[in-house]
């Protein structure tokens, strides 16, 4: 009888862990007011993330035994899913596929005087993203039926941004994979606190005439081709 009792006693805790509300747990992780409509436990659950200025996803995940949990994101223009691994300190995904808009993404930091377009699809095996250190990112992402609009009103055809993490920090080696009206070459340096972007365009040959427009989003070349370089703090 006494082991019996022991028994209950032991389990009592676990119940209550596993049977825990999401909604009682997301508050703690200090994850931001953007997280609402929490529903179902830690171990299997769904939440509303609300991004500033855009349409809500609808976010699902799954424990999947250890340290893993399986999670998807869906909504207007977001179609993601991969793993979520418990790592104290950073946040670590794995296998993440799927495909966003870009007029999901905040880009006017990157190209003032023109809107990028399309859609991108990831292929991201390892990201891992901590508080003063550089981000680990391996994979790649392809940026699809790219195009910008604005002060440039053009096609990129297909570009693909191949990223590797190293030791001095994250590299993304950028260039055209399939022609469009302007090609691009180049990469983006990231570091723990830090961006730096060094781009290269160049209008198609048969097309001279684009020279002029995109010589309004970098410093203009003796070749041909025109420059973009940013840089800027970063806000993991």
């Amino acid at each position: 009888m006494r082991k019996i009792i022991w028994l209950v006693v032991l389990a009592i805790p676990l119940v209550v862990i596993v049977t825990l509300p999401a909604r009682v747990i997301v508050p703690r992780l200090e994850i931001g007011e953007d997280v609402r409509d929490v529903q179902g436990t830690m171990w299997d659950g769904r939440a509303v993330w609300q991004q500033p200025g855009f349409a809500p996803l609808d976010v699902q995940w799954n424990w999947d035994g250890g340290r893993s949990w399986s999670w998807q994101a869906n909504g207007v223009g977001v179609d993601l899913e991969g793993q979520w691994r418990l790592n104290a300190g950073a946040t670590e995904l794995s296998d993440v596929t799927g495909s966003i808009e870009m007029n999901r993404l905040d880009a006017r930091m990157w190209l003032v005087n023109a809107r990028p377009r399309g859609r991108i699809e990831l292929d991201v095996q390892r990201a891992v993203i901590a508080e003063g250190r550089p981000p680990e990112i391996d994979g790649e992402l392809v940026w699809r039926d790219a195009r910008l609009e604005g002060a440039v009103q053009e096609s990129l055809g297909e570009i693909t941004v191949r990223l590797d993490s190293r030791e001095q920090g994250q590299r993304a080696r950028v260039e055209t994979t399939e022609p469009g009206a302007i090609q691009v070459r180049g990469g983006i340096e990231l570091g723990a606190e830090r961006y730096d972007v060094d781009l290269w365009l160049r209008a198609s040959a048969d097309r001279p005439e684009l020279l002029r427009q995109i010589a309004w989003l970098g410093e203009p070349q003796p070749d041909g081709q025109v420059r973009v370089r940013l840089s800027g703090a970063l806000g993991w």
